[in-house]
């Protein structure tokens, strides 16, 4: 480093902003590739249509049916950003039981994302109604056309599969957003040539770093990224009708069994976690090309100018972290709270009016107000980067706007997912394996002591092990927010310890979250099929009987 690089540094001070005007530095190379992607930010995002006649829905009925949102999505962990296109999906499925094929239903699917306030009112044209009928009109088509004389097993797969990048190419429509596009192919041709092909197999290895940067830059869902592949894979799927689907279907199948495969790689979490690491000056980068979308190229041809845009970023970023590891931390937290409570009405107390004979309320309360205690006590230990952090991704950007992905050195030292861990001695394999057991039984086996002494039945224990488990999991999710920006990494030393300790636990959890909360969460049944159903009709019939009366009062006048 030089000795101008270290007097930038110490210019550059926490909650200091240098005016522009002011900051001159050592210019910056750009590669063709980061050109190429201030090109395309300076295009802007398509604007909405001006002249056409916006749906409105009323703001009376609004209120409920987003006071309903808000709880329901209380109780499904999913991102925020990932809510909206869920809803969709929710919509869809639900109006598909009194309507299997969906027709005519996409003036109703907008107004309840306006009712629901996922769209501010007087916001959407009416253009888009036939534009997301054509959309679901194509869709259950393919559905029909592919699904026809397989299995009812492939049958249902195949359907889950459409719904979801359906309901991913509605919400492009109502919302496109093409600069996320080409900031993620930004990351993905930087960060590519740093993994060595599986196999010599390029075309893999490629399919395999774009869902890596997907899911960790852009936190999609598997959903999105089957949306993203298949526009790769056929580019044509969005330009194309369902009458002139029949140039697609033949080889339709094959790309969603390739999407399928790619999503569930051997390898993919290796990858994943590879590419987690190099992603935190990416966010930042796109953090400045965000708020500085007309003076991004003569930002980033300056050194000073960067280095105090991304200070700027950083500091927001890392603010701005604690505020959303605040709002998952609550919104976990009711999760917690509302499945907890149903659970001790259902299992625990009529266990011990029916079975035990007599109710023990030491156990229902621990039940009840250790796991969100746990939750708020893992939280309490995080905290967000600092200066040192803020410094290396400086570093990092320098390096990433200049660098070519196509320059042959690249690829010397890159990374080999597939390569195999050579153990010392299958002694020590076996040895570590059979600490990895011994770790499940402590944990669990220290648990169920404990709660045995305190008087536990066991479904009390059999409930407290499923929750502790869970809020385990959901913190370390939670946590993982706080190192989104992180390169730095930083261990306490008591870590190893805990980890000896949480680890099995965390992987119970993730096991329990994946495989029975997914499949089996009778809280979400509850809220879309109980209250959802009969809710959403009563206020269709208010919306419309607000509208009826707004046509007659303009009547008179």
């Amino acid at each position: 480093m030089t000795d101008n690089t270290h007097q930038a540094e110490n210019e550059i001070h926490e909650g200091e902003i240098i005016p522009p005007s002011e900051i001159k530095g050592n210019p910056l190379s750009l590669s063709p590739y980061t050109k190429a992607l201030i090109k395309g930010w300076e295009e802007g995002v398509p604007k909405p249509s001006i002249s056409s006649t916006k749906i409105s829905v009323s703001q009376t009925v609004s209120f409920l049916a987003f006071l309903y949102e808000k709880m329901r999505n209380a109780i499904d962990f999913k991102e925020e950003h990932l809510i909206r296109r869920a809803s969709i999906e929710r919509i869809i499925k639900r109006r598909m039981l009194l309507n299997e094929n969906g027709r005519d239903i996409s003036e109703l699917l907008i107004k309840e994302l306006l009712w629901a306030r996922y769209y501010e009112n007087n916001t959407i044209g009416e253009e888009k109604i036939g534009q997301i009928q054509a959309i679901i009109d194509k869709y259950f088509f393919i559905r029909n056309e592919i699904g026809a004389g397989r299995s009812s097993r492939e049958q249902e797969r195949i359907a889950s599969f459409i719904i979801e990048v359906m309901s991913c190419e509605i919400e492009e429509n109502l919302s496109p957003n093409p600069r996320r596009e080409a900031f993620i192919n930004f990351a993905y041709q930087l960060i590519r040539p740093h993994l060595a092909p599986f196999d010599d197999d390029v075309l893999t290895r490629d399919i395999q770093v774009y869902i890596a940067v997907e899911r960790t830059f852009s936190h999609s869902d598997d959903s999105l990224i089957r949306y993203e592949l298949l526009k790769l894979m056929l580019p044509e799927i969005t330009q194309i009708s369902w009458k002139t689907a029949d140039k697609i279907l033949p080889k339709l199948y094959d790309v969603y069994q390739d999407i399928e495969k790619n999503l569930y790689h051997p390898l993919s979490d290796k990858i994943r976690n590879y590419v987690k690491k190099q992603i935190p000056p990416y966010l930042i980068l796109l953090d400045v090309f965000n708020q500085n979308p007309q003076t991004i190229e003569s930002i980033l041809a300056d050194e000073e100018k960067l280095k105090n845009k991304v200070d700027q970023s950083c500091r927001k970023r890392y603010e701005e972290t604690k505020d959303r590891l605040r709002r998952t931390g609550i919104r976990s937290f009711i999760y917690i709270i509302l499945t907890k409570v149903v659970f001790a009405f259902i299992l625990e107390i009529p266990y011990d009016l029916y079975v035990v004979k007599s109710i023990s309320y030491m156990p229902i309360v621990i039940n009840v107000i250790f796991p969100p205690a746990l939750m708020a006590a893992i939280l309490l230990t995080v905290s967000v980067p600092g200066d040192e952090n803020t410094r290396k991704i400086f570093n990092l950007i320098k390096s990433i706007v200049s660098i070519n992905p196509e320059d042959p050195q690249l690829s010397k030292n890159a990374f080999v997912a597939g390569k195999k861990i050579k153990t010392k001695s299958p002694l020590f394999t076996a040895m570590f394996s059979a600490l990895y057991l011994f770790t499940y039984l402590l944990s669990f086996g220290s648990i169920i002591y404990i709660l045995t002494q305190l008087k536990f039945n066991p479904v009390s224990q059999g409930i407290f092990i499923f929750f502790v488990t869970l809020v385990t999991f959901f913190a370390f999710k939670v946590i993982s927010i706080t190192q989104e920006y992180l390169v730095v990494d930083k261990e306490g030393p008591l870590t190893p310890i805990l980890d000896l300790f949480f680890l099995p636990v965390m992987r119970v959890g993730q096991w329990l979250s994946g495989e029975v909360l997914t499949k089996f969460n009778f809280l979400i049944f509850i809220f879309d099929f109980i209250i959802e159903m009969p809710l959403k009709a009563i206020v269709e019939v208010v919306d419309e009987w607000v509208h009826f009366v707004r046509l007659k009062k303009e009547e008179i006048v």
